[in-house]
C-alpha cells in the first residue's frame, strides 16, 4: 500500500456526469469521462498519509498528476 493514497469525485458540468476514484499520490487522476460536450470535467479530491495520518485536499482539472508534497517526519509517527 502506498504511504499517500488521494481519494475523490469528479464531475463534469457540461452534461452532469459524476464519478468517484481512488489513486495513489503522484499517479494521475482520470475520469475516463468522454461524452463529446465542451467544458473540462474537474475534480474535487483529498489525500491522506497511512504512516502518520496527516491529510489535505485539491481541486483540479482531469488528467492531473497529484502530488501531496508531504514528507513524513518519522518521529512523529513513532508518537
Amino acid at each position: 500500500m502506498a504511504e499517500v493514497a488521494w481519494g475523490g469525485q469528479w464531475e463534469h458540468p457540461a452534461c452532469g456526469a459524476s464519478g468517484e476514484a481512488v489513486w495513489d499520490d503522484e499517479d494521475t487522476a482520470r475520469s475516463g469521462h468522454d461524452c463529446g460536450r465542451s467544458g473540462e470535467v474537474a475534480w474535487s479530491a483529498e489525500w491522506q498519509c497511512h504512516t502518520c495520518g496527516a491529510a489535505g485536499d485539491g481541486q483540479f482539472e482531469d488528467d492531473t498528476t497529484t502530488y501531496a508534497d508531504h514528507e513524513c517526519d518519522d518521529q512523529e509517527a513513532a508518537a
